[in-house]
Parts: C-alpha cells; sequence; structure tokens
C-alpha cells in the first residue's frame, strides 16, 4: 500500500523447552493443568488513561477508515474494567486472538477526533509469581510451533542468530532463558530509534536500539534456540507519558506457561539489579498485543489509517489519570 495512505501510529509471548542431560532442549510439551490451584495477583495497580487521535484534514478527503488494537482482558496481567468512545465505533471485531475497533469518517472535516478511555486493574506477573499460573491459562489455545518461526524483523534463520542461539547454554530452561537475556543486555546500547522498525539482524549487527531492536534480538535468539517466544506490544504506565508506548517479551515456560520479560527495562550494570529485573516486573504493564506483524494493522502496531483524498496527518498520545474508585464489570 502506499505509504502515503498508511500511516504507523508507534510500534507477545514465547514458549521454552526443557533441557536434557546433554544440553539439548527436550520436545515442547502441553502444560499440565493443575485442578483447583487459584492464581491470585500478589500486587495490583488500578489505572485510567485516554488514549486520543487527532486527525488534521487540511485538503479535499472524502474518507478516513481507522483501525486500532484494543487492550483486553489478559489472566494474570490485566482485568478490564471499562471502555468508552468517543465517537462511537463503526464496528468492533475480533481476529488473530486481538479485539479490534475501526472508526470511517464520511465527508471528514478539518479536524476529527478519536478519544478511548479505558479503565483497568493491572497484575504483576512475572518469573517469580508465575509458579501459581493455571494450566489452562498456559497453553491458551495457541501453537507454539507459531512462535518458533523466522518472520519480518525476527529473523532466527539467519546464521549469525543461530550461531549466537548455539553458544548460550545451560542445566535448564530458565538458565538458558537467562543467558539469551544477559547477551542481549550485553550485546545492546539503548539510543532511540525513531518510528522505523529496525529487526532483530540489524540489532545484532549495531548493538544499539530501543526497547523494539531489544525485544525482537531476544525473541530471535529464543527461537533460534528453540525456544517459543513472541513480541508484546503495548503502553507503560510512567509520568512522561510521551515514552508509554513500550515492547518487550514472553517466553513459553513448561511448568509456568507465558512468562513475560523486559530486556530493555533489565539493561543495568549492576549484576544485582539486572537479575532482580530478570525475574521481577512491576505491575505497570499495558498489553496490547502479541502479534509482531498484524496483517489487520497492514504490518504495523497500536493502528493504522487509510484515507481516500488529499494527505492527512495523524498525532496520538496518551494520558493517564486518576482513577475512579468505583468498578464496572469487565469486558
Amino acid at each position: 500500500m502506499d505509504r502515503k495512505r498508511l500511516f504507523l501510529l508507534s510500534l507477545i509471548v514465547t514458549a521454552t523447552c526443557l533441557t536434557a542431560a546433554d544440553g539439548r532442549l527436550a520436545p515442547r510439551q502441553r502444560a499440565k493443568h493443575q485442578p483447583g490451584r487459584q492464581w491470585t495477583p500478589p500486587v495490583s495497580n488500578l489505572v485510567e488513561f485516554d488514549l486520543t487521535y487527532d486527525f488534521s484534514v487540511p485538503g479535499q478527503t472524502r474518507s478516513i477508515s481507522f483501525v486500532v488494537v484494543l487492550p483486553t482482558t489478559i489472566p494474570c496481567r490485566q482485568k478490564i474494567l471499562s471502555r468508552s468512545y468517543l465517537p462511537k465505533p463503526s464496528r468492533i471485531f475480533n481476529e488473530n486472538g486481538n479485539r479490534y475497533a475501526e472508526f470511517v469518517f464520511n465527508k471528514p472535516e478539518r479536524h476529527e477526533k478519536v478519544k478511548i478511555r479505558v479503565k483497568a486493574e493491572l497484575y504483576r506477573y512475572d518469573l517469580l509469581t508465575s509458579r501459581a499460573e493455571t494450566g489452562e491459562q498456559m497453553v491458551g489455545g495457541e501453537r507454539l510451533d507459531d512462535f518458533l518461526k523466522q518472520e519480518r524483523y525476527i529473523e532466527s534463520d539467519q546464521d549469525e542468530i543461530r550461531q549466537i542461539a548455539a553458544g548460550l547454554e545451560g542445566n535448564t530452561e530458565i538458565d538458558v532463558v537467562k543467558q539469551i537475556y544477559d547477551y542481549v543486555l550485553d550485546h545492546m546500547e539503548y539510543v532511540k530509534s525513531g518510528k522505523d522498525d529496525r529487526g532483530a539482524m540489524v540489532a545484532m549487527e549495531r548493538g544499539k536500539g530501543d526497547c523494539t531492536e531489544y525485544a525482537d534480538l531476544f525473541v530471535a535468539i529464543c527461537r533460534a534456540r528453540d525456544i517459543p517466544a513472541r513480541v508484546v506490544t503495548g503502553y507503560t504506565v510512567q509520568a512522561e507519558t510521551s515514552r508509554s508506548k513500550h515492547n518487550w517479551a514472553e517466553v513459553y515456560l513448561q511448568d509456568r506457561g507465558w512468562v513475560p520479560f523486559d530486556p530493555a527495562a533489565g539493561d543495568m550494570k549492576s549484576p544485582i539489579f539486572r537479575n532482580r529485573a530478570f525475574g521481577t516486573m512491576r505491575p505497570v504493564y499495558i498489553y496490547l498485543s502479541h502479534i509482531r506483524n498484524d496483517h489487520v494493522l497492514d504490518n504495523h502496531n497500536f493502528g493504522t489509517y487509510k484515507y481516500w483524498g488529499d494527505r492527512i496527518t495523524l498525532t496520538d498520545s496518551i494520558e493517564f489519570r486518576v482513577p475512579d474508585q468505583s468498578t464496572v464489570d469487565s469486558r
């Protein structure tokens, strides 16, 4: 599609195998369900935020179609308490395990605005708390092999990536993931990379990038090591909302299911703080999608729009609000 007619607003989940005695990864197995075990969040965080999208229509534009991925309830990660829209979406639909809203403007005004208000409860979920996760949530009904394949930005079949993966060993599956995590942190330097995605190969060659490059490289090496993994797209709760858009990763662990890791957040010199970041993630992550190349969004992330007529521009933002303590049914 013509770049003029498509806009990337900005920019989850791995599976692992047991490690055999000879260092090879044993075949992946479905996690065992443990009847009667209930997961309770050790820490939760109530948040309310507005996602705002401002369209500027300076010329003669006949129509605009805007599609955005919505945050949804994810067991052990987040519970969506309420979600409201202004204006009302033309449709809300589910595909790829995600939920989307489409807004259509026919004969748009000079300025059009979409606002989505979300109230959510975020749960701390990480390596240390994942032991209480139920087997049903671990599997999630997805094919783990889908998260072993090479794809755009996750070039896990490239020789250079495979050589890195082959050189990282461990006695357990968590040891291997920690080796991959440490390699990414030792190899990468954090710099803002702008809106263009570069992928794992560029991250490896340049040794620098932002959270997207950290996540892409981490996931690519996991997949090359025969460990299912995926990139997560979402937001983090922080005062500087211009930097709230974020990418992290999830890995599928045999007895725990999908477990999140945030390589970019763990890039610290102190081994103590680095190890702590590997096992612990605060309840500040708002999950949107685990699809790295989403065809619904024309292989982009967060959202995309098309227009018919003269060129338009879009500015998007997130604003966190003091949450109303009243409860609303989750959707």
